[in-house]
């Protein structure tokens, strides 16, 4: 998909699940850029769905939001204190050729059977790769995509993911706001 840009992404998100209508600016996510920094095509991301659930499994974190099980900076500080204590060679040495380390990871998300969405932090910001961590820290996937793309492919079906149930997604992605946003 050479030439897809993110705003492009973005678009085809809406398209193939609608954001909620009830999103207005009472209701956004307000950054308090609370980790070091996250890409601007995740704030366009948030501002168009705000905090919430992809298809009654993946959840998508906003930094600063409200409720503390979805905000970015509170879910990185945990998932680094996790990987620190881990023994997890064959994800240190695939990140090792991205020159970063596990502790430098930040969750973006997360799915219902507890699978890690997190930016592999090197580079531009608006191109970090995103690492899928399987609960457990069983297998991990690595895509060169940003949470918008990663998020388009997993419900396009473009995107496929071996630990991820088959049933997922459905034939018609919905998107159910954060309830405490």
């Amino acid at each position: 998909m050479a030439g897809v840009t993110h705003a492009d992404e973005l678009l085809n998100l809406t398209v193939l699940c609608l954001p909620p209508s009830n999103l207005g600016p009472s209701r956004r996510e307000r950054p308090e850029r609370t980790v070091r920094r996250i890409p601007g095509n995740h704030d366009d991301l948030i501002a168009a769905y705000g905090t919430g659930c992809f298809d009654e499994f993946l959840w998508i974190f906003a930094n600063g939001a409200k409720n503390a099980n979805l905000d970015i900076s509170e879910n990185t500080r945990t998932m680094q204190s996790i990987l620190r204590g881990k023994e997890v060679p064959v994800l240190c040495e695939a990140l090792s050729r991205h020159h970063a380390s596990p502790e430098e990871l930040i969750q973006w998300g997360i799915t219902d059977n507890g699978d890690s969405m997190l930016w592999l932090p090197v580079g531009d910001a608006e191109s970090w790769p995103t690492v899928v961590i399987q609960a457990g820290q069983l297998d991990f996937v690595i895509s060169e995509k940003s949470s918008t793309g990663v998020v388009l492919g997993l419900l396009a079906g473009a995107l496929r993911i071996s630990f991820f149930p088959d049933d997922f997604p459905s034939d018609h992605p919905e998107f159910s706001s954060d309830p405490c946003a």
